[in-house]
């Protein structure tokens, strides 16, 4: 039985499942486009954003609250690394923190090794580790903490998902840096039945680049009318990542005295990833 982290996908991840279907050229006719059917929009998604496997960009993550009128906004960047059966990583670097009108430097970074989430606060100069277990182990998937999905198998997401089409731009001003000089494709994903993502959330938006069919946009709406919001600006796709990004995305403790660690591993040692 194919676990709900690997049906939901990773950041950036090809389907879990089985391989993905042969894409015809792009020139062929009656290939899907924009305003297609949710099937051909679906598939396209799942078979072009297959071929992503490396990602820099800069991000920007919104929070609100509405029960505490409470908004935050972190900024920096994202890197991500998929490579063969090697599980994904990636590293967020959130640099800025905007709440209400006040900004300030706050620098935290946030990185998956494929294992074990860390979370390396500067300021406090503290190292927080846990070892992500089971259904918990993608924090990329559509309704997890980091969700950017790519790739995803257009069956396995209408098996937990009702799909809608989305007409037009984002209407959130959080989301319409992303509009610029690109066409998009929404998708509205509203959670079926009783699972884990649909006891959190009530609905995910999901805004496309068609060019690339990545992701540079996601909007979620959970259960307690709280909002998230990521975008992507000028994402760079398949680079080839240097030796300090390639350090970043192994949670390398920063250099110098006085840090502390502390780990949370998994009550049941998960299994070593197949070679």
């Amino acid at each position: 039985m194919i676990g709900f982290a690997c049906i939901m996908v990773t950041l950036l991840a090809s389907a879990c499942a089985s391989p993905a279907p042969t894409a015809p050229a792009k020139e062929t006719p009656g290939w899907p486009t924009k305003g297609e059917g949710i099937d051909d929009i679906l598939l396209k998604a799942q078979i072009d954003g297959g071929r992503i496997t490396t990602v820099s960009s800069s991000i920007s993550i919104e929070r609100i609250e509405p029960l505490f009128s409470k908004r935050e906004v972190r900024t920096g960047t994202v890197l991500y690394e998929r490579s063969g059966s090697s599980p994904t990583r990636f590293a967020v670097l959130l640099e800025q923190r905007l709440v209400g009108r006040r900004l300030e430097e706050k620098r935290k970074h946030i990185v998956f090794d494929g294992r074990w989430l860390s979370e390396i606060d500067h300021e406090k100069k503290q190292v927080l580790r846990w070892e992500l277990c089971g259904e918990d182990s993608d924090p990329t998937r559509l309704g997890g903490r980091f969700p950017l999905p790519v790739g995803q198998s257009r069956d396995e997401v209408k098996k937990h998902f009702e799909v809608e089409l989305i007409e037009g731009d984002p209407e959130a001003g959080f989301l319409k840096p992303i509009t610029e000089d690109r066409d998009l494709q929404g998708m509205r994903l509203v959670p079926r039945g009783n699972t884990q993502v649909a006891q959190e959330f009530t609905r995910i938006d999901v805004w496309y680049d068609t060019d690339t069919w990545l992701p540079v946009g996601i909007e979620t709406f959970d259960r307690t009318d709280n909002i998230r919001r990521v975008r992507l600006v000028d994402p760079v796709i398949n680079p080839a990542l240097d030796e300090a990004q390639r350090l970043r995305l192994q949670g390398a403790i920063p250099p110098g005295e006085g840090w502390s660690r502390e780990e949370t591993p998994c009550e049941v040692p998960p299994a070593e990833p197949t070679p």
